[in-house]
C-alpha cells in the first residue's frame, strides 16, 4: 500500500495551542496564515491532557474554552485546502483531579511521591493511563475526526523523569514498574541509574522493552482504524532543533544533525525548528536568521521541513520568523520535484541519542562539515538496519556502550574494504577489531599531556610540518596493541606548567599512540585513544581540526570542496538521474548570535563524473554556475551564495 507520507514533501507547521487558544477561534484567519506560509501540513492539539473535541470519556478533561471552536470542522477545512492534519496528543501527564481518581496511573518517586507541576501529574508508561486508557482516547479521537496522523508529545521515559524546570527525579517506582521489572529480571528498581551497574543496565533494557511494546501496540491500534494514518516515530520520525534560555550557545548544526540522524532511522524524516526561546519564554521567538538557517539545513540534508511555535498562528504577538518560514517553504514548494532526494554520502557517523549532546560526536560533525566531507548519521539502534556497503567509512565517536551483536557487522564491513574509526571510549567487545590487547582505565589527570607527531609520522599527518604536539585535553587511555597494529605518533606525559622556568619535559616520549591503525581484511580499523572531537567542540582551536582532518584522510574520507569556506555546509545527493549539490551559508553565526549571512563567492565543488556530457544549473538563479570536466572529475563553481543554493547536475 502506498501511504501519503512516503516521500511526502513536508512543510509542516505545529501551532501548539494552550487551552484558551480555542476561545473566540477564527477558523478562516487561522487557516489563511497556513496558506500564506505555504504549509502543506499542520499539527493541531487534539487529546490527552485536555481534549479539544467533545470527548465522552470521563477521565479525559474537556477544555472549558470550546465555545465557537469545532476541531472536526477545522480539520475538514484544512483538508479542503490540501493540507494534511496531524493530531497533537500528550499522555505524559494528567490533571490533578484525574490523578486523584486514579492514583495508580502516576509516576512514583522512590519514596512513593508524585511529580505535580502546576496541577498536572506525571504518568508512567507502564501504568493504566498510558497502558490502556490512552488507547481508548486515541480510538475515540480517530473514529470521530479524520486526522491524517498522530503525534505523541513527550512519549519517552525521559519525558516523565524530568519536569519543565529541568529537575531530574530518577527511575519510576510505581507498582506496575516494580512488579514488571521484578517479573522480568528478578531485581528491584535501583534508586539511581549508574552506568555499568547490573541492575541499572537491566532497568534501562526494561524501559526499552516497555517503550517498544507501547509503540507496537499504539501503531497496531492506529493502523487498525485506518492504515493511512501516520504515527510519529514509526511511520515518520520528527526531531526538534530547539533552544532554552541559559542553555547556550546554540549548536549551530542542530537542524542538519537532526535531519541526518532521523533520516538514518527512517527515510520519512522531519527536522523541526522550534520558534520559542525555551520553556521559560514560550511566547518569544529566537532570532529569525537562526530559524531560516535551520530550515535550509533541514532541506539540504534531505529531511522534511517543520516549524513549531507556541500559541495560535493568527493571534501570536511575535511573528518575526514568519517571513523567513514563508521564504523557505515557498522555495521548497516551488522546487519540490527536485529537492526530495537521497544522500550520496560515503561516510556514516554513529550517534548516541537525538537530544543528549555527546561532545566527541559534535567535534567530528564540525570537522566533517567544515572540511566538506559529505556524511550521514544514525543512532546506535539504527546501525543494525543500515546497509553499510554504500559507505567507505563508519565513525564511532566515544561509543563505550555498544551492543556487541553489532560488532560482526562492523568487522564484515572492514574486511570487505571499509574503514571503522573509533575515538575516545570503545566497547570492550570491540578491542579485537581494533587490535587492542590490553587497556588501562582512562587517565583523567592528563592536563599538560600531548600526543607527538614524529618525523616518521608526517606522511600520515601532512598538516603538521610546522607543529609537533597536539594537546590531549581531559583524558587519555594507555593501550597495548597486537603486532599487526601500526602506531602513529607518541605520547608525552603531563608536563609541569609552572613556573615558566620549570616547564620542560622530564621524561621521553612514551610508545603510546596518537592514532593506531590495524589492517582488517582489505580494510582497516583506526582508533584514537583520547577525545580530539571533544577538544575541538569545546575549545575550537585549529590544532584539533588539523589532527582530525588528517585522521579522516588516513581513513580515505576526502573533501569534495577542499578550498571552500568552512562556514559553508555542502551536501551531495541525487533525485532520480539528477545529482544535487546543496549549499547552506553559515557565515551569519558569530559567537552565540545569528545574523544574516554575507555572500560567499566562487565556491568550487569537485565530484566524479563518468558520463560524456553534463548540464549544470542553479535551480533558482540563472547564470550562477560554471563547470569544467577533466580526467573524470567535474568541477562546478557556484558564483554567488547567499543563504542557500542548490545546483542540479544532469547528463
Amino acid at each position: 500500500m502506498q501511504t501519503w507520507w512516503t516521500n511526502f514533501p513536508w512543510r509542516a507547521v505545529q501551532s501548539n495551542f494552550c487551552e484558551i487558544d480555542t476561545k473566540n477561534f477564527n477558523e478562516e484567519a487561522f487557516t489563511s496564515v497556513l496558506s500564506d506560509l505555504h504549509a502543506n501540513a499542520v499539527i493541531i492539539n487534539a487529546a490527552g491532557i485536555i481534549a479539544s473535541y467533545p470527548t465522552k470519556l470521563k477521565d479525559q478533561p474537556l477544555s472549558d474554552y470550546l465555545d465557537g471552536f469545532n476541531l472536526k470542522s477545522l480539520v475538514e477545512k484544512c483538508h479542503s485546502m490540501g493540507l494534511k492534519v496531524i493530531a497533537r496528543t500528550d499522555f505524559s501527564k494528567v490533571r490533578r483531579d484525574v490523578y486523584e481518581c486514579h492514583p495508580e496511573w502516576a509516576y512514583r518517586l522512590a519514596n512513593g511521591g508524585i511529580i505535580d507541576y502546576n496541577g498536572y501529574v506525571h504518568t508512567c508508561m507502564l501504568a493504566g493511563y498510558q497502558n490502556g486508557y490512552m488507547d481508548q482516547i486515541l480510538s475515540e479521537l480517530l473514529h470521530e475526526i479524520p486526522f491524517d496522523g498522530v503525534y505523541c508529545n513527550m512519549g519517552t521515559f525521559s519525558s516523565f523523569t524530568t519536569d519543565y524546570s529541568y529537575r531530574m527525579y530518577g527511575s519510576c517506582h510505581c507498582e506496575a514498574c516494580k512488579e514488571g521489572f521484578r517479573k522480568r529480571f528478578g531485581m528491584e528498581i535501583p534508586d539511581k541509574l549508574t552506568p555499568g551497574d547490573r541492575a541499572s543496565e537491566a532497568f534501562s533494557q526494561f524501559q526499552r522493552e516497555v517503550s517498544a511494546a507501547q509503540k507496537k501496540r499504539i501503531t497496531d491500534l492506529i493502523h487498525s482504524i485506518d492504515p493511512n494514518i501516520a504515527y510519529c516515530s514509526v511511520d515518520y520520525v520528527r526531531q526538534e532543533a530547539n533552544s532554552e534560555y541559559g542553555r547556550g550557545p546554540f549548536w549551530q548544526y542542530a537542524a542538519s544533525d537532526n535531519a541526518r540522524a532521523v533520516r538514518g532511522m527512517n527515510p520519512n524524516a522531519v527536522a523541526c525548528t522550534t520558534d520559542m526561546m525555551g520553556f521559560y519564554h514560550r511566547w518569544v521567538s529566537v532570532t529569525p536568521a537562526l530559524q531560516e538557517l535551520r530550515l535550509w539545513q533541514a532541506m539540504a540534508n534531505y529531511a522534511g521541513l517543520d516549524y513549531y511555535l507556541f500559541g495560535r498562528l493568527d493571534t501570536r504577538e511575535d511573528t518575526s520568523a514568519f517571513d523567513r518560514v514563508k521564504k523557505v517553504f515557498s522555495f521548497a514548494e516551488k522546487h519540490e520535484d527536485v529537492l526530495i532526494g537521497t544522500s550520496d554520502a560515503k561516510v556514516l557517523l554513529i550517534k548516541e541519542a537525538y537530544q543528549y549532546p555527546n561532545s566527541e560526536e559534535r567535534g567530528w560533525i564540525r570537522v566533517l562539515t567544515e572540511s566538506h566531507i559529505p556524511f550521514d548519521e544514525t543512532l546506535i539502534g539504527g546501525l543494525g538496519k543500515i546497509d553499510l556497503s554504500r559507505y567507505s567509512a563508519v565513525i564511532l565517536p566515544d561509543k563505550g556502550r555498544f551492543d556487541p551483536r553489532l560488532l560482526p557487522k562492523l568487522e564484515g564491513f572492514a574486511s570487505a574494504g571499509g574503514v571503522v574509526l573509533g575515538s575516545g571510549k570503545l566497547p570492550r567487545s570491540s578491542e579485537s577489531l581494533f587490535g587492542i590487547e590490553n587497556a588501562e582505565e582512562f587517565d583523567e589527570a592528563v592536563m599538560g599531556a600531548c600526543v607527538r607527531i614524529r618525523p616518521e609520522d608526517l606522511s600520515s599527518f601532512p598538516s603538521f610540518s610546522d607543529r609537533k604536539l597536539v594537546p590531549v585535553g581531559k583524558a587519555y587511555q594507555k593501550r597495548r596493541y597486537a603486532d599487526d597494529v601500526k602506531i602513529l605518533g607518541g605520547y608525552d606525559a603531563p608536563q609541569r606548567f609552572g613556573p615558566p622556568e620549570a616547564c620542560y619535559a622530564t621524561e621521553p616520549t612514551l610508545p603510546f599512540p596518537a592514532v593506531a591503525v590495524r589492517p582488517v581484511g582489505s580494510g582497516k580499523a583506526v582508533s584514537v585513544p583520547w577525545f580530539p572531537g571533544l577538544c575541538y567542540y569545546e575549545e575550537g582551536l585549529d590544532i584539533w581540526n588539523l589532527f582530525m582532518t588528517d585522521v579522516l584522510a588516513l581513513c580515505g574520507c576526502r573533501s569534495i570542496a577542499p578550498g571552500a569556506c568552512p562556514m559553508v555546509e555542502i551536501t551531495l545527493g541525487h533525485k532520480g538521474d539528477t545529482t544535487l549539490i546543496q549549499f547552506v551559508n553559515g557565515t551569519g553565526h558569530f559567537g552565540k548570535s545569528y545574523f544574516d549571512p554575507v555572500p560567499v563567492y566562487d565556491t568550487k565543488v569537485s565530484i566524479p563524473w563518468n558520463k560524456e556530457s553534463f548540464r549544470v544549473r542553479d535551480i533558482e538563479t540563472e547564470d550562477n554556475t560554471e563547470a569544467v570536466i577533466k580526467d573524470g572529475i567535474l568541477t562546478v563553481t557556484l558564483r554567488r551564495l547567499d543563504a542557500y543554493a542548490c545546483i542540479a547536475v544532469q547528463e
